[in-house]
């Protein structure tokens, strides 16, 4: 039964995906099917360094990142994507481009508290080695600089269960020689998690035009769409995306990433411009990405028709909790002491002990030895005895009152205390191997604290956490013990989802 309702649950979320890229698909055709003379105002904007793609991972799936959360880079692609994130995270990038443009972006994100939303800034600062100007006459007049920044603050939060919003604010500035330009932007983000499918939506961009020397220029604004649907256990990631920008031609994208191994991943995507053809923006993107414990390092490579490829480097580092305040290192749980496998009940213990005092021979008591008597001749068979003869004639001539007090029996000696009887002890059972699920080692007890806090805001079941130390190592996290294999690999793989690396360790107890 829950496997025909697993296959079912899978075929609609297939044919939900399948229907959305197929729209997407669709749309995509009709854009490179009209005309290249279409009236789109290529290059008519001022801030067009806004445009370019933040971000290796990213770039390795061709920009199908509008649904796809990506750590502190999401704040260029969709700030709303932000808010799933649990740890703050710092993001660098550099790029080069036609040998000389040089592209960098540094970023960083992290929750502000519980239910308080995620918070993040970056810069970027896209620039060329400096010019020697000349004037009228071919004299020269020194060297200028030429450079473009953007300074970005965001703020993401989840609104209800499975729909997040973000927004950006910017400050831009271009200057080339003595002519620089300043103005100011805003992006807005949304994303929703529905049955396993993200899809996600963004405008970017949006603000008045940048005053550049004699003129103003509008801004680059851009629409984007996206979905993305995890399969094979969350080991292929397939992604697509459709992209409106206001001055140049539509896009279409769609770029997968495999986890070929718990640390690396591969990545590929293909990029479709309509409008015009041998566009040096359509082709296939590839990429690789590996993370070592908290630390990310990607790279892409975007090939250019006419035009030097595009290379993408990125590293990521995602703190361990520093901004929340360590807690007191875990109390190690009390042992309970072991039972043994049978125990006596009260009421039997008492029957046994009475048992044992009954069938407990009687002591015996010590005999007297006889009062010396005068000898006697022996009595006739048909003659009464002597002393049956006294009896009765005392017993005829006393009176009751004058009868001699009859001497009580010599006190017994007291019966030796019963034997109690004390059960054999039960023996001892076999040592069990447990399986432990074990985080580690890390260098402070602060740091183990943090990863525990991180692990609990993420909703994972960690109360009986352990923090022990290493000899020579640091420090352990243990995070739970189960008694068969099967439970502790599920675990495990539930926090390899999370980029934590976890081990399965077999003990005893």
């Amino acid at each position: 039964m829950r496997k025909n309702e697993f296959a079912r649950s899978l075929a609609s979320h297939v044919r939900l995906f399948l229907i959305f890229s197929i729209m997407l698909i669709t749309t995509s055709v009709y854009v490179t099917v009209r005309r290249a003379n279409a009236q789109v105002a290529v290059g008519t904007s001022a801030g067009d360094f806004l445009g370019f793609e933040v971000g290796a991972s990213s770039a390795g799936i061709a920009g199908a990142n509008t649904s796809v959360a990506s750590g502190a880079t999401s704040q260029f692609w969709n700030p709303s994507l932000l808010a799933s994130m649990s740890q703050p995270q710092v993001s660098l990038m550099h790029a080069t481009w036609l040998g000389n443009l040089q592209y960098e972006w540094i970023g960083y994100a992290r929750p502000l508290g519980p239910n308080k939303g995620v918070g993040s800034m970056s810069v970027a600062y896209f620039h060329m080695p400096s010019l020697s100007g000349v004037d009228e006459f071919d004299n020269p007049t020194g060297e200028f600089r030429v450079y473009d920044m953007a300074l970005t603050a965001g703020y993401a939060r989840p609104i209800v269960k499975g729909l997040m919003l973000g927004m950006n604010g910017k400050l831009i500035r271009q200057t080339l020689a003595t002519v620089s330009g300043t103005g100011v932007a805003v992006d807005l983000g949304a994303s929703a998690v529905i049955l396993g499918t993200t899809f996600g939506a963004t405008v970017q961009n949006l603000g008045p035009d940048i005053s550049f020397g004699n003129g103003s220029y509008p801004l680059p604004q851009l629409t984007r769409f996206g979905v993305s649907h995890p399969f094979l256990t969350d080991r292929l990631l397939v992604a697509a995306d459709y992209t409106f920008p206001k001055t140049y031609y539509h896009d279409f994208r769609i770029g997968t990433e495999y986890r070929v191994h718990p640390m690396v991943q591969v990545r590929a995507g293909y990029r479709r411009l309509g409008g015009t053809r041998g566009d040096p923006a359509t082709g296939y993107s590839f990429g690789l990405g590996t993370h070592v414990g908290m630390m990310n390092l990607d790279y892409a490579m975007t090939p250019s028709n006419g035009f030097a490829d595009v290379h993408r480097f990125s590293l990521g580092y995602t703190f361990g909790g520093t901004d929340v305040k360590p807690e007191p290192a875990p109390r190690t749980p009390k042992q309970r002491p072991v039972k043994p496998a049978t125990k006596t009940p009260p009421a039997i213990a008492t029957i046994t002990n009475t048992q044992a005092t009954e069938l407990s021979p009687a002591p015996r008591a010590t005999p007297q030895p006889p009062a010396q008597q005068p000898a006697v001749e022996a009595p006739r068979k048909d003659a009464p005895s002597a002393a049956s003869a006294k009896v009765a004639n005392s017993a005829s001539s006393t009176p009751a009152s004058a009868a001699p007090a009859v001497q009580p029996p010599p006190a017994a000696a007291p019966a030796p205390a019963p034997e109690t009887h004390v059960p054999a002890p039960a023996p001892k059972a076999p040592e069990k191997e447990v399986y432990e699920v074990v985080l580690g080692n890390y260098q402070t007890e602060q740091s183990a604290q943090s990863e525990l806090k991180a692990l609990q805001i993420l909703g994972f079941a960690v109360k009986d956490a352990i923090i022990t130390v290493v000899p020579g190592k640091g420090y352990r996290l243990s995070l739970a013990r189960y008694e068969t294999r099967k439970p502790a690999d599920q675990f495990a793989a539930s926090l390899m989802k999370m980029s934590f690396t976890p081990r399965v360790e077999v003990t005893s107890r």
